[in-house]
């Protein structure tokens, strides 16, 4: 039986490279690095080099630091590329990496603490460097949010915030047939 040149096409490593993530087993449950963040690499050519991390890839346990990790790649010479030659840059493990104190500017190991905020008493997991306390916070880029505009259909905010249902203690906001149909919707009733 000979298959179709769509599935071959669709399972040529040639034609689309293949996936190389790693098994559900060896990938990281926690990160502690996220996009944004300032790492320096600690092994490599690079070693000693500081970068804000560009991308993250969770399935291969690697990451990208923003002109760093350099490899020259051939490609068609082209206008971009006079001599056929890009630098792009590669993924590195993040076992090689270390997020920077932001105090010091040396590499350091983190610990997860609890922080309450006293005015709204909200629960929080901040990241602390191990050697002097110090705050690390996480860099949240809402950059694709600049071009975000109400439309038509929006609701206000004024309107959102405006309590629109009471409850009364003692009454339950459904009747009691009500309540036990949505509890269980199979149970026959009669």
């Amino acid at each position: 039986m000979r298959l179709h040149r769509s599935i071959l096409k669709a399972n040529s490593s040639r034609a689309m490279p293949r996936d190389k993530s790693l098994p559900k087993e060896l990938r990281l449950k926690k990160w502690n690095i996220i996009k944004g963040d300032k790492v320096m690499i600690m092994t490599g050519k690079d070693r000693g080099e500081s970068g804000i991390v560009s991308e993250v890839s969770r399935k291969t346990n690697r990451l990208y630091i923003r002109g760093l990790n350099l490899a020259s790649k051939n490609v068609p010479k082209s206008k971009d590329s006079p001599t056929g030659k890009i630098q792009k840059e590669m993924p590195i493990h993040v076992s090689n990496v270390a997020l920077v104190d932001p105090s010091s500017n040396q590499p350091t190991k983190i610990w997860l603490g609890t922080f309450v905020d006293p005015d709204t008493g909200v629960k929080e997991t901040r990241r602390y460097a191990k050697g002097t306390g110090a705050y690390i916070p996480k860099v949240f880029n809402l950059s694709y949010q600049k071009g975000w505009k109400d439309g038509a259909f929006d609701t206000d905010p004024d309107v959102v915030k405006k309590v629109s249902f009471n409850t009364v203690p003692g009454i339950p906001p459904f009747p009691d047939d009500v309540m036990r149909e949505i509890v269980n919707r199979y149970k026959k009733v009669f």
